[in-house]
């Protein structure tokens, strides 16, 4: 079944339609969600988040009627990664009192090696870099965001981002 097959299904039978849109891209929908949400919510959360985005697909779907849709897994990125960072906003509110150090604690026993080695090289960056660094990619706020929580202009954000993401490669690449 292709994409115009299956938003024909979800136009004429949206129960069967959900079931083979979850059936075919439910593990896409999944690899997104826990690779941008592994370590900051647990898997009660995850699952509330993958179910979000099928819905307001669904939602999205049923307003400007299937058969008007091109592609599914384009608009499902899109959702996913809307819905995902969201939510990471959502959680990251009370950022001021979030513990770089306690990072490793937060993470469970499923952490593999190039994670914890990843938080060690964020955390060798130091103030402010290494807070911008967890602000930007583990909590998905934007640049005028993390300016707006650590009094630094929106450029110098950009621009320590950059310095940071250089410091971090040679960081790994020496440990390799």
């Amino acid at each position: 079944m292709n994409d115009k097959e299956l938003l024909r299904l979800l136009q004429a039978d949206p129960d069967k339609g959900l079931e083979k849109l979850i059936d075919r891209y439910g593990a896409y929908v999944s690899r997104i969600a826990h690779g941008r949400l592994y370590g900051i919510c647990d898997e009660r959360d995850m699952d509330e988040a993958i179910s979000d985005i099928f819905l307001s697909f669904f939602n999205y779907g049923r307003e400007k009627s299937f058969d008007s849709l091109d592609a599914v897994k384009p608009l499902l990125l899109v959702i996913a990664r809307r819905r995902c960072s969201d939510i990471l906003r959502e959680k990251g509110r009370g950022i001021e009192t979030v513990d770089i150090d306690a990072v490793a604690e937060i993470e469970d026993t499923r952490i593999d090696m190039n994670r914890a080695e990843l938080i060690e090289a964020i955390k060798a960056l130091g103030e402010p870099d290494s807070r911008i660094i967890w602000l930007k990619y583990f909590y998905g706020l934007r640049s005028k965001e993390i300016a707006k929580e650590t009094g630094l202009k929106p450029n110098t954000i950009d621009k320590r981002t950059a310095r940071a993401l250089s410091k971090l490669r040679a960081m790994l690449e020496e440990d390799m």
